[in-house]
C-alpha cells in the first residue's frame, strides 16, 4: 500500500475571477499583484499531471490572500 500525502492545489477559476474584479487580466499583472513571477503563476496553473507543474508554496498562498483578501478556501483546496 502506497502512502500518499495531501497537497494544496490552486483553484485557478476563482483566482482569475478575483483578479478580473480588480482589473487584472494578464498573467504578469496577476503575478505582480501576488508577488510571484509569471512563471510561478503559470506552473501552479498547470494540470497536476504535467511534469512542469509546481504546487503553490507559502509565498504564493500568502500573496494571493493578501492581494485578494478572501478566505483560503476560495482560492485553494486540499487534494489527497
Amino acid at each position: 500500500m502506497e502512502d500518499k500525502k495531501a497537497a494544496i492545489r490552486l483553484n485557478e477559476n476563482e483566482l482569475r475571477a478575483a483578479a478580473a474584479m480588480q482589473g487584472l487580466k494578464r498573467d504578469n499583472q496577476i503575478a505582480k499583484a501576488i508577488g510571484v513571477s509569471a512563471s510561478q503563476l503559470w506552473r501552479a496553473s498547470l494540470p497536476v499531471e504535467d511534469p512542469r507543474y509546481n504546487a503553490p508554496g507559502q509565498n504564493f498562498i500568502a500573496g494571493v490572500l493578501k492581494a485578494f483578501g478572501e478566505p483560503f478556501e476560495r482560492f485553494f483546496f486540499l487534494e489527497d
